[in-house]
């Protein structure tokens, strides 16, 4: 916008100062006897001519030039204002600021909270400290013909299902396994139904049933030598990603 002022400006004055002396130097003077009033009075009224149609064009000129201004402000506004109309808006969530002063106990700072402050403050420590490991344990071994894991070993199950629901990007793969005694056929069943059974017990305690993969290996990939049976009667716990595994 100053720019353009500058350039209008530049122009128009010089060719109204040329216009203005042009008109001077047409008046004839009436004639050598009377030169001194003649001329003085004629250059008055010239000069007086002039300046008043300079200033009128300068008054002319300052005019367009506010108008124009004004009407690019205008626009200028105009885009201002779309913007901010147009422009998204973030959702702002309310949570819970906790300042605690120096020298306050969790005592005093307990009592100056209300129910769903306390609740909030509850949650957020839970969550803080819910970054537990795996069991060491992904072995779970079973008595001749037996499906059903002992106490002991359901108790760590349930470890097991702790870790999978606060992961629920991983998933646990259950093999099924029996020793090489019996029929072929029936050995593949019973690994399947050993599976199983530890897929029940994580399901009880929550975990949904997409974070697990269920697999009967029946006698075919024994731990040790085929004649350790005790050992080989089992389930063994894998974990994989989730992502990983979509895609194979």
């Amino acid at each position: 916008m100053n720019n353009q002022l500058r350039l209008i400006t530049t122009i128009t004055l010089p060719l109204l100062f040329t216009i203005g002396c042009a008109s001077t130097d047409s008046k004839p003077f009436a004639s050598v006897a009377d030169e001194s009033e003649v001329t003085v009075t004629t250059t008055q009224n010239d000069e007086a001519n002039v300046n008043e149609s300079v200033k009128l064009a300068i008054n002319n000129m300052d005019g367009y030039l506010n108008r124009l201004e004004q009407e690019q402000d205008a626009d200028v506004t105009s885009d201002i204002e779309l913007q901010l109309e147009t422009a998204p808006t973030e959702e702002i969530t309310d949570m819970t600021v906790l300042i605690v002063e120096e020298g306050m106990n969790l005592d005093d700072i307990s009592e100056t909270l209300t129910a769903t402050e306390s609740e909030e403050i509850d949650q957020l420590i839970e969550a803080e400290s819910t970054d537990i490991p795996a069991p060491d344990q992904t072995k779970f071994f079973f008595g001749f013909n037996k499906t059903q894991p002992n106490n002991a070993d359901t108790e760590v199950l349930k470890q097991h299902a702790a870790y999978l629901l606060k992961n629920p990007n991983v998933v646990l793969v259950i093999n099924g396994h029996a020793d090489n005694r019996g029929n072929k056929q029936y050995n593949q069943y019973l690994s399947e139904l050993r599976a199983e059974k530890i897929s029940a017990i994580l399901m009880k305690a929550g975990v949904p049933e997409s974070q697990l993969r269920v697999a009967g290996m029946g006698d075919n990939v024994p731990m040790v030598a085929a004649i350790n049976w005790g050992e080989n009667r089992r389930v063994e716990l894998l974990y994989r990603d989730a992502l990983m595994l979509s895609s194979q």
